[in-house]
């Protein structure tokens, strides 16, 4: 077996941490959210979550979080950079880069433009961990 060139987990600890990580946007009374951002940390459009706020892939490990609704209004205009994942009291626990598309790409908040003006639509089309 070759040298691993980047961490491997088994699927029951990658299972067990993205448990873990789902569990924790859900803590407290509402649902937790993803923070889109500009380069200069301007909050662009906030997005509600689902409660619970994604799933867990049984065979893979991944969890996908799953935005509740969508084309939630932008709250300014400037070009996404990145996401944050909050609990429901704004804490931010992860934060992943963006990415314009119209598939899955792990490790990534994919929206459906980088660019986002005030007041249009913005629409989460996937956030995928694992």
């Amino acid at each position: 077996m070759p040298a691993p060139t980047e961490a491997t987990y088994s699927v029951p600890a990658l299972i067990a941490a993205h448990t873990s990580f789902r569990d924790l946007i859900d803590v407290g009374i509402g649902a937790g959210s993803i923070k889109i951002r500009d380069a200069n940390d301007v909050l662009l459009a906030q997005i509600p979550l689902t409660r619970p706020c994604g799933t867990v892939d049984g065979e893979t490990g991944q969890l996908t979080l799953t935005p509740a609704g969508g084309g939630e209004a932008a709250d300014a205009s400037g070009v996404a950079a990145y996401g944050e994942f909050c609990d429901a009291d704004d804490a931010v626990h992860l934060s992943l880069p963006a990415q314009a598309g119209s598939g899955a790409v792990a490790g990534k908040l994919v929206i459906n433009s980088l660019s986002i003006v005030a007041g249009g639509p913005v629409e989460v089309v996937s956030a995928t961990i694992g």
